[in-house]
């Protein structure tokens, strides 16, 4: 199986290390100082069991240089899932299948715009993993897993399984769940409440829980994510609010989400596809969601990045 990534940050670059090391054919689009650096000295994964140095043997800027993969992953933040798309659709092989990582809902739909439906899967990354320094990438703790799935939210698919098992060669936990569109959206309580907070208050994981009025802010989030997905026929359980607070507690101190990372160095936020996009169903759906339009306003002036 020829696996082709695009991006290589958190979720691409993790993915990559841990499938080179494994000994699978790998390509990588990457770009900028984190490119060369990996050309140079290699992609170091920092994680609390250990490291891991992989040479890239094809690693490239140039999206012409990459094709005939039988997978091509989508690690990209949302405003460039739309330009991923597009460059999966030319790398796949007539049978390949397209997998996206982004925090969010929308990534399948997105993909199935270009490549279609049937080989458009769902991605869910639970993982804390960041760029540290160009070619080095940090993971913090928990263990960390790769939700893979169909758009009807099945496992069941002979592709699903291959990948599956090609992720377990690499020591990647790629579990079974009863339906995969509802841990999509068990991640996205999560992360909507996290990203906006760890961003908005440029703070940690462990700052929220051990602040009463932060956590209480936390809740709300998701607990408006809840309503919004239970407004859209997502058969979350009852409890599943209750469950994201007690993820939290569990959560290594020190982590904080993408968004937080991104907007510390002044790059474009996935505001869009994460508490705007919230904000956008719950309008749709008749659900108020103040809270996450709170944050939404108050990044907004960062959405577009401050090194332009």
């Amino acid at each position: 199986m020829h696996i082709a990534i695009i991006g290589a940050g958190g979720i691409g670059g993790f993915l990559a290390a841990r499938l080179l090391s494994a000994g699978l054919d790998v390509s990588i689009l990457a770009r900028g100082a984190h490119l060369e650096a990996i050309r140079k000295s290699g992609l170091r994964l920092i994680e609390p069991e250990g490291e891991i140095l992989v040479h890239p043997p094809k690693i490239s800027a140039d999206p012409g240089d990459i094709g005939g993969a039988d997978m091509v992953i989508c690690a990209v933040k949302g405003p460039q899932m739309t330009q991923a798309a597009e460059i999966a659709r030319q790398w796949l092989k007539p049978d390949g299948v397209a997998l996206p990582f982004q925090n969010g809902v929308g990534a399948t739909e997105a993909l199935a715009k270009e490549v279609g439906i049937d080989r458009a899967l769902v991605g869910i990354a639970k993982i804390f993993c960041n760029i540290t320094k160009p070619a080095v990438l940090t993971r913090y703790g928990g263990p960390g897993a790769f939700i893979i799935g169909d758009h009807h939210g099945s496992q069941d698919k002979e592709v699903v399984q291959e990948i599956r098992d090609a992720f377990g060669k690499a020591g990647v936990d790629a579990p079974r769940v009863p339906d995969v569109n509802v841990a999509l959206w068990e991640k996205f309580l999560l992360f909507n409440a996290a990203s906006s907070m760890t961003a908005g208050a440029r703070c940690r994981l462990g700052q929220i829980r051990e602040n009463p009025e932060m956590l209480s802010v936390f809740r709300h989030l998701v607990a408006e994510a809840y309503a919004v997905a239970l407004a859209r026929g997502v058969a979350l359980d009852q409890d599943s609010v209750e469950r994201t607070i007690e993820i939290i507690q569990n959560l290594p101190a020190d982590a904080r989400t993408s968004m937080a990372h991104d907007i510390e160095l002044g790059r474009p936020l996935e505001l869009d596809s994460v508490a705007g996009a919230l904000v956008r169903m719950g309008r749709e759906s008749g659900v108020p969601t103040p809270y996450s339009h709170a944050f939404v306003a108050a990044l907004t002036p960062f959405k577009e990045g401050t090194n332009a």
